[in-house]
């Protein structure tokens, strides 16, 4: 029994010495939040240019096109996200030096997953204008 404890020691290193940025986890969740902005602004940026006409922001099933608007109005929710992501690592930095880790994870694992969300509102109405 003693010796599964110490396999199990080895496995999970301490935490005591990394930093913010050297943890595993912290690395990846990061390392994905910024490839979703990337994605999200890069579809933006490819397929939404200035115009005169207005941009469909929200589509229906069943009403059709229910929100139009100007062509900068398509990078807010892009914008918003960006900010968000921001506050997030910066939330997320606090809580680990506070030793508070699993916070940290927590928070920086559901800025993923509204990235994600974020990611494919912008690009159905990248795809919706196309």
């Amino acid at each position: 029994m003693e010796q599964a404890f110490t396999i199990i020691k080895r496995a999970v290193p301490e935490e005591n010495g990394v930093t913010f940025l050297d943890n595993a986890f912290i690395k990846n969740f990061l390392l994905g939040a910024f490839l979703l902005l990337l994605a999200g602004w890069g579809m933006l940026i490819y397929f939404i240019h200035p115009r005169e006409t207005p941009l469909i922001l929200h589509y229906n099933v069943y009403f059709g096109v229910d929100l139009l608007g100007a062509w900068w109005q398509a990078y807010v929710l892009q914008g918003v996200a960006t900010v968000l992501f921001v506050l997030h690592t910066a939330l997320g930095y606090s809580f680990y030096q506070k030793k508070d880790r699993f916070a940290a994870y927590i928070l920086l694992l559901a800025t993923n997953f509204i990235l994600f969300g974020v990611a494919v509102a912008s690009a159905s109405i990248a795809f919706i204008n196309y």
